[in-house]
């Protein structure tokens, strides 16, 4: 009973994430010639939409090592540099922000 209420707390929780980090990719209409509509275009990112990248960046490998959960390999300065990295960028950088913050920042502990 245990092992199916974690599962789906799990499924739960991978959803939940799922659906936050989606949250305003609206499919707006865009007119076209004609009376015909298509989808809008996705705006592209900038390097000023996203001026957290620029910290990322600096360290090689850093969001490599976590987004492949190889937290033996995240160094201080990059634990540093992650946890302090607003939401709305650590929700640029992974698909399911808050289970890499728990996981980096438990981890964090332990450099």
């Amino acid at each position: 009973m245990q092992r199916i209420l974690a599962m789906i707390t799990i499924v739960s929780i991978i959803m939940l994430s799922m659906f936050i980090q989606t949250e305003g990719n609206d499919i707006s209409l865009a007119p076209v010639e004609g009376n015909y509509l298509s989808p809008a275009p996705a705006p592209s990112p900038t390097s000023s939409e996203n001026p957290c990248l620029h910290d990322v960046k600096a360290i090689p490998n850093c969001v490599k090592a976590v987004f492949h959960f190889r937290f033996k390999e995240v160094t201080k300065t990059c634990c540093a540099i992650l946890l302090t990295v607003p939401d709305d960028c650590f929700l640029f950088l992974f698909p399911i922000p808050y289970v890499y913050h728990t996981l980096l920042s438990a981890a964090c502990k332990n450099t």
